[in-house]
């Protein structure tokens, strides 16, 4: 419930961009690349990268300090799924 509701604008694009840096570092390109052994090394960087940023995101909102910088270069940076909305993910009791 402590987020579901968010309205500081700030914070949601917070959360909309852990979303995605979380679904970036799911990807499942990733694992096809580094078994197959097509692009290892960059594979394995793209998901240590995307795990940073959403750990980096994840303590900047605990402590309601975003840096408004760093995630808007996020935002530029890894700008897929626009329209995502964290909530869609989120549930009531366990926010």
């Amino acid at each position: 419930d402590k987020y579901y509701n968010e309205t500081d604008i700030i914070k949601e694009r917070g959360l909309n961009q852990l979303t995605r840096e979380l679904l970036l570092a799911q990807s499942s390109d990733w694992a096809f690349l580094m078994t197959t052994n097509t692009a290892k090394e960059y594979s394995a960087k793209r998901i240590r990268d995307h795990v940073y940023c959403f750990n980096k995101l994840l303590k900047e909102l605990l402590s309601d300090s975003i840096d408004i910088m760093f995630l808007e270069s996020l935002e530029h940076k890894n700008s897929i799924f626009n329209e995502l909305d964290f909530r869609v993910y989120a549930s009531r009791s366990l926010l």
